[in-house]
């Protein structure tokens, strides 16, 4: 009985101890001037640590309470060589999702709340950065997690800035003059309505604003031409500003009468078939 109780106690105090890890890391954070994602990202892994201490930890105490183990030095001596032979089989993927991890961190390459894409697969925003593992939060708010030994290609889409690319086709008939210059019309009224997010040089002014790069494909498609627009905006506005801008363009068509181009059919019955041949 007083094994359980003892055990009991073990666990919880395990259980006390992170809490307590994660109470001072919050308050010690608290007055630091990191900004908040570094914080929560280093939150993140101090917190992963003080999981995988504590659980080690409690093992091996309970396992001595019930006499399964015992501390004494040459038992731990004997016990270490036979964890190193299982460990040396059973650790190599771990030290590898270890190792990559310190790698991903240090490398600043993400933080806690970026939007990123994971090896071409994996699509979300980070929640977590542990020692083994990263986690990410997609669209459909699933939790992914993905050890960090397998991360081989990061798209991080919260990096200061980012270029928007909004592309349209409009049929070969439309005149491509008056086309430019409705898009261009788009990119006033983007440069106007987004101020505050295009980045900006050192004397304030948008650096990159919204304009029309031009026309970019008249080749792959038979349906029409490709135009594009591009401008250059905070990243955290990235995906609002590119939805926009799309929306935008319908409706400025919509109103000049200019058409976007989309795929046709034209069923032609067996006489008129005739007339052609």
């Amino acid at each position: 009985m007083i094994r359980f109780i003892n055990s009991i106690l073990i666990i919880m105090f395990s259980y006390l101890f992170v809490r307590a890890v994660k109470y001072i890391t919050k308050k010690v954070f608290d007055i630091t001037k990191f900004d908040v994602q570094r914080e929560n990202t280093f939150k993140s892994i101090i917190v992963s640590i003080s999981y995988y201490l504590s659980f080690s930890v409690a093992c091996v105490l309970v396992l001595k309470e019930f006499g399964i183990i015992d501390l004494n030095q040459s038992t731990i001596l004997t016990g270490a060589g036979i964890f190193g032979v299982i460990a040396g089989f059973a650790s190599q993927s771990i030290i590898k999702d270890v190792l990559n991890g310190f790698f991903i961190l240090f490398e600043k390459q993400i933080k806690v709340g970026d939007f990123v894409y994971i090896n071409e697969s994996f699509r979300g925003t980070v929640e977590e950065i542990g020692l083994r593992t990263t986690s990410i939060r997609d669209w459909n708010l699933r939790r992914i997690s993905i050890p960090n030994g397998e991360i081989k290609s990061i798209m991080n889409y919260s990096r200061k800035k980012m270029r928007v690319i909004v592309h349209v086709r409009v049929s070969y008939e439309c005149d491509p003059d008056f086309v430019m210059q409705t898009l261009e019309e788009v990119c006033e009224a983007l440069n106007d309505k987004y101020k505050e997010f295009l980045i900006k040089n050192i004397m304030n002014e948008p650096s990159r604003p919204f304009s029309v790069y031009g026309v970019t494909d008249i080749e792959s498609s038979s349906v029409g031409a490709k135009y594009t627009i591009t401008g250059v905006v905070a990243s955290f506005k990235y995906f609002s500003i590119s939805k926009n801008a799309r929306l935008m363009i319908l409706v400025k068509f919509r109103e000049k009468g200019i058409k976007v181009a989309y795929p046709k059919r034209v069923n032609i019955d067996a006489d008129e078939y005739e007339s052609y041949i």
